[in-house]
């Protein structure tokens, strides 16, 4: 069950008797609850982009020189897992509706074998002719992918994280209340709170597909490992502010 903006600014604001909404303009709380829910997702796609994955069709490009923008469609991408061919122009060679594209960088091209495709500035783009010529080529991708939630614009806007981690939004709010009114004990009781419920987050994000099999290489590029009680924080370990 998803909570509206409006819901997530009263229950900041009732985390303290001194806090005061007032000094923060409601424009300006729907632009941190969009930045701090991004944060959560974020932290999710790093660590399983297969949690808030799903499946959407690119544009229909015009001709095979042609990028297709997953800015605009889907235009929800926040990490792209994989694309297969969806729609294809004629017949290019070697190429086969369903056949998966190895997506590759600009740099090391080299390490993956036809059909590839670079993955850059939310452009997908066909490596040489792999995707087909001028005249046969493919046209449309299905692209897997994690989830970038929509940008909370009004207080009626649900939300799109479940309330059950709705903590992960809420908190930091509460932390910019408390730190627009200058209350560093309260900020610190807020980080901690906050880290302890990002590393359960964390833990159950990696954890949340166990059984599926993937290779040794495939592990979260951050754990959700607390650190012992007055240790630093480390590079990669989830807190509101470094």
């Amino acid at each position: 069950m998803a909570i509206t903006a409006q819901t997530v600014i009263n229950l900041a604001i009732q985390r303290s008797a001194l806090n005061n909404p007032d000094l923060v303009p409601t424009a300006q709380m729907l632009n941190y609850i969009s930045n701090f829910e991004k944060a959560v997702y974020a932290m999710a796609a790093r660590n399983n982009p297969d949690y808030f994955g799903k499946d959407a069709a690119t544009a229909t490009r015009a001709a095979s020189t042609d990028s297709w923008d997953i800015s605009t469609t889907p235009g929800d991408v926040f990490a792209l897992s994989s694309a297969v061919v969806l729609t294809m122009v004629l017949a290019p060679p070697g190429i086969s509706v369903g056949d998966k594209i190895n997506l590759v960088g600009m740099r090391w091209p080299e390490l993956e074998v036809a059909p590839r495709a670079y993955v850059r500035g939310n452009q997908i783009s066909g490596v040489g002719t792999d995707l087909g010529d001028a005249t046969n080529y493919v046209e449309s991708l299905t692209i897997s992918y994690s989830e970038m939630p929509a940008a909370v614009t009004t207080t009626t806007q649900a939300l799109s994280l479940g309330e059950e981690w709705s903590d992960l939004v809420i908190l930091p709010l509460a932390r910019v209340l408390a730190l627009r009114d200058h209350r560093p004990e309260d900020i610190q009781m807020l980080d901690m709170e906050y880290n302890s419920l990002m590393a359960t987050f964390i833990d159950h994000v990696s954890v949340y597909d166990h059984g599926a099999t993937r290779p040794l290489i495939a592990v979260p590029a951050a754990t959700g490992q607390k650190p012992p009680a007055g240790a630093p924080v480390q590079p990669g370990q989830p807190r509101i502010f470094q």
